[in-house]
Parts: C-alpha cells; sequence; structure tokens
C-alpha cells in the first residue's frame, strides 16, 4: 500500500515538473523540440549558434583530422613556417557531393566506421557527418552541383551523339557546354 502510494505521488511530481507556463524554447530541456539540438550537441559536438552551418562545421572537422593525421604520420604541419606552404591548406571547402571527389565526402571517419563494423563481417564505409550535411540546409543543392559536375563529360558526349544523329548543323549550348558541330556525312565513309 504505501509502496503504490509512493508511486503515485512521484507519478504526479514528475507531471506537474515537466509543466511549463511558458512557450518552451529549443533550449528548454523540457520541451520536445529540444531533443534533436541536444542529441546533435551532445554526440556531434555540434552546437548552431557557436559553429554555423553544419555542412562548414563538418568540413572544418575534416579538415582538423587530416590536420592531425598529416602531423603524426607524415612528420608535416602546415603551422610550421620552416615547412613549405600548401596552397590548399586554406582554400575554400569544395562542394559537397560524393562524385567530384570521393575521398573528400567519404574521409577518414567512414573508414574508421567501417573497420567497426567489420566484426559483423562486411566493411561498410559509412560517412555518417557526410550524410547529415548532405540533409542539413543548403546540402542538397550541393550534392545536385557536384553531381551536375561530375556528369557533365556525359551531357556532352551525348548531346553530340543527339547532333550527330538529328544531323544538325550547329548546337551552341549553356556556357559550360563544348560547342558541338555536327557532321552532315558520316564520318566512316567509304
Amino acid at each position: 500500500m504505501k509502496i503504490s502510494a509512493l508511486f503515485s505521488a512521484s507519478a504526479c511530481a514528475l507531471l506537474l515538473a515537466s509543466c511549463v507556463s511558458s512557450p518552451s524554447a529549443a533550449s528548454d530541456h523540457w520541451s520536445p523540440r529540444s531533443v534533436g539540438p541536444q542529441v546533435a550537441r551532445i554526440t556531434l559536438g555540434y552546437e548552431p549558434d557557436v559553429d554555423g552551418e553544419y555542412i562548414d562545421y563538418q568540413w572544418q572537422n575534416k579538415l582538423h583530422i587530416a590536420k592531425t593525421l598529416q602531423r603524426h604520420f607524415l612528420n608535416w604541419n602546415p603551422d610550421n613556417p620552416f615547412q613549405p606552404d600548401d596552397p590548399d591548406y586554406h582554400a575554400t571547402r569544395p562542394i559537397h557531393s560524393p562524385l567530384p571527389n570521393p575521398l573528400n565526402y567519404f574521409h577518414v571517419e567512414s573508414l574508421v566506421i567501417g573497420a567497426a563494423l567489420l566484426g559483423t563481417g562486411t566493411f561498410i564505409p559509412l560517412p555518417i557527418d557526410s550524410v547529415i550535411a548532405t540533409l542539413a540546409p543548403g546540402g542538397p543543392e550541393e550534392l545536385v552541383a557536384g553531381l551536375s559536375v561530375a556528369f557533365r563529360p556525359l551531357r556532352v558526349v551525348t548531346v553530340s551523339f543527339l547532333d550527330d544523329a538529328l544531323g544538325m548543323a550547329e548546337v551552341e549550348g549553356d556556357a559550360e557546354l563544348i560547342h558541338v558541330t555536327s557532321h552532315p556525312t558520316p564520318r566512316y565513309a567509304d
């Protein structure tokens, strides 16, 4: 009898303690809207107010990992004034997409996760930070831009093939396409 009364009293206390009379903010730990930002802050170390966009934050993390690995394994430090400068070290962030350069997208993180999953019998490199950044605001646009850069040569070949097949005299596409001229006679004529 005493245990059930104690249990009901503690349940009522917890319910009353979780009530909020003012509108809850995302930083209020009693709000369900605070779960996502708190999980991101605890598991990923990402704080939007301090770190800015997640796509830039994960790229900075990848740069820090690469710098640490270069210092320890290659004995190279870009901050050392007695070593030659690396022009790529202070370059802007590349397009966040797996196809123009998959090493920038997958990076060391996916290899470590793949090695951890190797205990299950398969090596599956999972780029968790990159996938989260792709799903973040601005990520889908960069994914499409990277895919268009990767498939542009195929697009040019397709356009030139269609020009030759349809017998068009000349096609000028947008600035990125190569100027294509078709041949009115077959190329392999006897």
